[in-house]
């Protein structure tokens, strides 16, 4: 943080007031009313950064009058414009002093001598070789030992283990005793910002991230062990992480600045660091990365904002790149003649969220979503694969294997955005997807046929593409299956699947290309809803509906005690009957839950992890701090 410097803006406001801007008395009034959403280090949380190199690239040039009528007249949300004149005017003079900016006349200026840092050179080849600074202290689980997942009452990665089933065979708690539950501990990280972790246990402590920052917990008492912060090296994509990976004593997780670490899951030392994507071309790494036989596994996001995604491999031991994977071909490559002649400009084949491995045929199941330009498909022909698909892939070299596409050629954005569940019942190998494009498909896995397809969210014009005069869609954009995906209990034979039921009118581009292809207006966040739904996981047969006020975007968590558990953006925690649907439990944690729920087994009590506070104002308008919250029986 820089020493605020102290001058005058009264060049701006000579008209209305007749003293000097304040920037040190700016500081005060912004840590009290504008940190919370924008950071104390002005980073930007939940509402935009107000520094950096974004905010610093943004502004030179501008007439000040904008940035200041921006502050004044909208800000802080819950009392806008209602705040003290001087308030203003010292806050507008703090954002300048630590952006080392000055008011040249009536233009914002960089103030000399210093001008912002020049950003990391980015390597010619992605990802880069990686910085090595040491060995893990303790000793990891190998892939047999994952393997088991939930089956040994553990949680040790995103969606609960390999195939990401999210079923956990514990049955303490029950449909007769889960009304009893109660909160345990509480673990806040007084961070504001999106929190769409699963908590990850591993020798009875819990790790989850925030966008910078990893936490280790003890996963009874939620007494934090240690934090490892870290600050961006460059520009950043989107400020999301969803969790990590955990193997041979290492935390591995992704950063908004395009890096992949690996962390001492005693210490939260730093052990490697490879920088994968150049994120000023608007990539980020959201997912939650997963391990398997000495790899590990991500794949990139930011399609929406240009970015050609890819899905990488790394050494677990090193941070070495192993094979990268590209969804979105070109040259030669198989699947390129599906975009026309040069289609692929506008980038796509973003992976946001987990991979799920099937450990005995050593595959990879791999979400891709949208193509760009997202909304406004003309200059790309075709079915633009391997987009909105799921693609199988060898989880040794990276070679394709198969795939199926949910939906060809999208103008819609309605990635293919959670990882399929691959599962085996009644003598038969079945693939589950959901998509944002409102359905739940399911497929046969040895003949790749469709078996059933189920309405998820509501559907409006699905079949109009849209325009220049916009076109109400249903789902929107932020439709159907988000980040997390269905959950199976295979001994009940039933699948589970929380989604958003929420419409969009959407605007193709005209005179000018840009990589969202468009813009769109959602429908009043009032009217968004959520479902929780029950498949037969045979047949895709329907089994029972809970309609929510708000959307569920939380993972869904059934258990061998006939509980399924989830949340929505109320901040409900909920748990069901697994079989008729009932509710028989509900607590609001007071932040809006997006995160997964896990469930594990320590000392011979069964507890359940929930990620809570899924902060966002500007698009799902949640309020919440990062929390997490352990629940168990009396």
């Amino acid at each position: 943080m820089k020493t605020p410097i102290i001058f005058a803006v009264a060049a701006l406001f000579a008209a209305t007031t007749t003293h000097a801007a304040d920037p040190i008395a700016g500081r005060s009034v912004y840590a009290e009313k504008c940190a919370s959403c924008h950071g104390q280090e002005l980073e930007g949380i939940s509402a935009p950064p107000l520094g950096g190199m974004g905010f610093l690239a943004r502004w030179p040039g501008k007439a000040a009058d904008l940035l200041y009528r921006e502050i004044a007249e909208k800000m802080p949300p819950t009392e806008a414009g209602k705040l003290p004149k001087k308030h203003y005017e010292d806050v507008f003079a703090y954002i300048l002093a630590q952006n080392s900016y000055q008011v040249s006349g009536k233009v914002i200026a960089p103030a000399p001598p210093a001008p912002p840092p020049p950003p990391p050179k980015v390597p010619d080849v992605m990802p880069a070789p990686p910085t090595y600074y040491g060995a893990a202290t303790e000793a990891g689980p190998v892939t047999a030992d994952l393997a088991k997942g939930t089956s040994a009452g553990g949680w040790p990665m995103y969606n609960g283990d390999y195939r990401g089933h999210r079923y956990s065979p514990l049955k303490q708690i029950t449909a007769a005793n889960a009304g009893k539950l109660a909160p345990k501990c509480m673990f806040q990280t007084g961070e504001i910002g999106a929190f769409q972790v699963s908590p990850v246990l591993y020798r009875e402590r819990l790790y989850i991230t925030t966008a910078r920052n990893t936490y280790a917990l003890d996963a009874v008492s939620c007494k934090k062990i240690w934090t490892h912060q870290r600050s961006p090296e460059g520009p950043e994509g989107m400020t999301v992480n969803r969790g990590v990976a955990i193997y041979d004593g290492r935390v591995i997780r992704g950063t908004p600045d395009g890096h992949l670490i690996a962390l001492d899951s005693a210490t939260g030392k730093l052990l490697w660091d490879v920088w994968v994507t150049d994120t000023s071309k608007g990539s980020t790494l959201s997912a939650a990365p997963v391990a398997f036989d000495g790899k590990v596994f991500i794949g990139e996001g930011g399609a929406d904002r240009g970015a050609t995604g890819h899905i990488h491999a790394f050494d677990i031991a090193s941070g070495k790149p192993l094979w990268t994977f590209h969804p979105v071909p070109t040259g030669n490559q198989p699947g390129a003649e599906t975009w026309g002649k040069g289609g692929q400009q506008y980038g796509g084949g973003s992976s946001w969220s987990t991979i799920h491995v099937d450990p005995a045929t050593r595959r990879l199941y791999v979400p891709i979503g949208n193509p760009g330009s997202s909304l406004e498909g003309s200059v790309r022909p075709g079915d633009n694969l391997y987009t909105n698909s799921i693609v199988v892939l060898d989880a040794d070299t990276g070679k394709l294997d198969w795939y199926i596409q949910q939906v060809p050629h999208d103008v819609w954005d309605w990635d293919t955005a959670a990882a399929p569940v691959p599962y085996d019942i009644k003598g038969k190998s079945l693939l589950a997807i959901a998509s944002k494009d409102g359905w739940l498909y399911l497929h046969d896995r040895a003949t790749k046929k469709l078996i059933a397809k189920q309405e998820i969210s509501s559907h409006l014009n699905t079949d109009v593409k849209p325009h220049a005069q916009g076109v109400r869609v249903c789902p929107g954009t932020l439709g159907g299956a988000e980040w997390f995906g269905p959950a199976i209990d295979a001994e009940s034979n039933m699948l589970f699947i929380g989604t958003v039921d929420w419409c969009a009118t959407l605007f193709a581009q005209t005179n000018h290309r840009t990589p969202f292809g468009g813009s769109l207006r959602l429908d009043p966040v009032d009217q968004a809803k959520g479902w929780l739904r029950a498949f037969d996981a045979t047949t895709g047969a329907p089994k029972w509906v809970h309609k929510s006020a708000t959307p569920v975007v939380a993972g869904v968590t059934p258990t061998a005690g006939g509980v399924v558990f989830t949340g929505n953006l109320d901040g409900e925690f909920l748990a069901f009957a697994s079989k008729t649907g009932d509710v028989l439990y509900r607590f609001n944690i007071g932040g809006a839950i997006g995160g997964g729920v896990s469930t594990y087994e320590i000392g011979g009590k069964q507890y359940v992890a929930v990620a809570a506070g899924n902060a966002s104002k500007t698009i799902w308008s949640t309020t919440g701090a990062a929390t997490v919250v352990i629940f168990g029986l009396p």
